[in-house]
């Protein structure tokens, strides 16, 4: 009953899921139909390259993105902790602080910009004590960014808090309450001047800090995978 639960919240979020694309591409479909009012026309039909090399593509502040991947626990040793097998759906935006910067610092090793984003999470709990865990996270990303680049590496932390199904009887969670904090890097691949994609791996931590002691042990969730996400800049 507790999995059947789940999987109806689940649907109830695909249904929210599937209301964000339908907003991204209404978004993208005016631009896309008004090919004259691109600023430079050279840029019609290309790729855009990484941000800062492209007047163009640098002016656009916010990006939003839809991600999906999976991710295993626990990662950690040394405690009696779950194994767990998450599917994690996230909805995040992102704002630009500041422009490409740090040309000659380093040799130009760290030249790139910063953004700050802000995520919602809802993951799946497949197999695990709980059913599923929704979530708010906040944090600090930097986008490494060469002259010439497509393909645009990036590292991240954040933290947050949310809400689970805990089951501390079955060595999960301590209580419902919990506290969040992830790291996580990769790459960003611009399509075109309006969409890209996001390729990562996320390390993300749940826990309620000892707040359940001592009546609930806490079991913290140590999960790590691969996430894929689809990004609209504007």
């Amino acid at each position: 009953m507790r999995k059947m639960n789940g999987f109806i919240v689940l649907s109830r979020f695909l249904k929210v899921v599937l209301a964000c694309l339908a907003l991204l591409a209404a978004l993208a479909l005016p631009r896309a139909m008004a090919g004259t009012e691109v600023k430079d026309s050279s840029l019609q039909g290309v790729a855009c390259p990484a941000s800062g090399s492209c007047p163009y593509c640098s002016e656009k502040d916010w990006t939003l993105e839809l991600g999906s991947g999976v991710s295993w626990s626990n990662v950690r040793s040394g405690q009696p902790n779950q194994p767990y097998t998450v599917v994690p759906v996230s909805l995040t935006a992102s704002l630009k602080l500041d422009d490409v910067s740090l040309d000659h610092f380093a040799w130009g090793i760290l030249r790139g910009y910063s953004e700050f984003y802000f995520r919602g999470d809802y993951e799946q709990i497949v197999h695990g004590p709980e059913n599923h865990y929704e979530g708010i996270m906040v944090g600090p990303r930097y986008n490494f960014v060469q002259p010439g680049w497509v393909i645009i590496p990036y590292a991240e932390g954040g933290v947050g808090l949310g809400f689970a199904d805990s089951n501390p009887q079955a060595g999960g969670l301590g209580q419902d309450f919990n506290f969040t904090f992830e790291a996580g890097a990769g790459a960003k691949y611009n399509i075109c001047d309006d969409f890209y994609v996001r390729l990562g791996v996320e390390y993300q931590h749940v826990s309620n800090a000892g707040l359940s002691e001592p009546t609930n042990p806490n079991h913290p969730i140590d999960e790590l995978g691969p996430k894929l996400s689809f990004g609209y800049s504007f």
